[in-house]
């Protein structure tokens, strides 16, 4: 079945679909991107992925399309490719220098990207050998230069993890190559690294901060160590696609009982829904 991207605001048959060779996003990474996680054919928190990509550019001095043609364009895609459950990319880079605009470009993809079990599991992970930089302007947007993070996720599956996470060069606790991560302390608090540590600051991530505290419960953005995912009540991580996912075991060693725990599986059913 044939799929339909959007590029600049023109919809074409994905295999036709063309970019200029010229193109600064190719050359040299320069540009940004959000997924949004498809439900009911519709994109999930449009508008902060949106918001978080025009508060990014300034910081790439990079220009954007107008929001309305953009908006235009996951409409138009996601109807097209009459997609009900999926997810979309939005990428958006410098362009041809000589043409004096932006680049955008919209892709689908049907389905799930995680199952059910995911869920009831929990996934693994571990440390990568790898530090984050947190002094590097890049690790605080959706950047093109994402290829630390692919690199982490190749690392992480050859070991065996679901997830990989990334240490600063100071020794403390970021974030994963796709995710956020939470910890839930032996006093009930419930506590993520702060941004400056060196993380994208997910939309999921604020989602539950904004939930968990809305419900009484305490949240905290600090400084984390590594060795205390190990004393930790439970964990889980958070992106746009898997919203809320356990995470029962780092380095081999289960965290909690192994299982997803009471306030993860709460998150869950408050934000997931019907989890894919």
């Amino acid at each position: 079945m044939e799929c339909f991207v959007c590029v600049n605001g023109n919809l074409v048959p994905g295999e036709r679909a063309v970019l200029p060779a010229l193109d600064r996003g190719f050359l040299y990474g320069w540009g940004l991107f959000e997924t949004f996680l498809v439900k009911n054919g519709e994109a999930e928190f449009l508008e902060e992925h949106l918001e978080r990509l025009k508060s990014s550019a300034p910081r790439l001095g990079l220009t954007l399309p107008d929001q309305e043609l953009i908006k235009y364009g996951i409409r138009e895609v996601i109807a097209e490719n009459s997609l009900a459950k999926g997810s979309l990319r939005l990428t958006v880079s410098a362009g041809v220098e000589a043409a004096g605009k932006p680049t955008m470009l919209i892709t689908v993809k049907k389905g799930s990207v995680y199952r059910q079990e995911h869920y009831s599991r929990g996934f693994k992970a571990g440390f990568l050998s790898t530090p984050r930089n947190e002094s590097s302007p890049l690790v605080y947007v959706k950047s093109l230069n994402y290829l630390e993070n692919i690199l982490g996720r190749q690392e992480a599956l050859a070991r065996g993890w679901n997830e990989g996470l990334f240490l600063n060069t100071r020794g403390f606790l970021t974030e994963g190559t796709v995710s956020n991560v939470f910890l839930v302390t032996k006093a009930n608090e419930l506590v993520t690294p702060e941004i400056r540590a060196g993380l994208l600051p997910g939309i999921m991530r604020a989602k539950v901060l904004e939930k968990a505290g809305a419900a009484g419960c305490r949240c905290i953005e600090r400084a984390v160590k590594p060795e205390e995912l190990f004393s930790a009540r439970e964990c889980f991580l958070t992106n746009s696609l898997m919203v809320v996912m356990p995470l029962v075991e780092i380095e081999g060693r289960p965290v909690g009982n192994g299982r997803p725990g009471e306030i993860t599986r709460k998150l869950m059913r408050k934000i997931n829904q019907a989890a894919p």
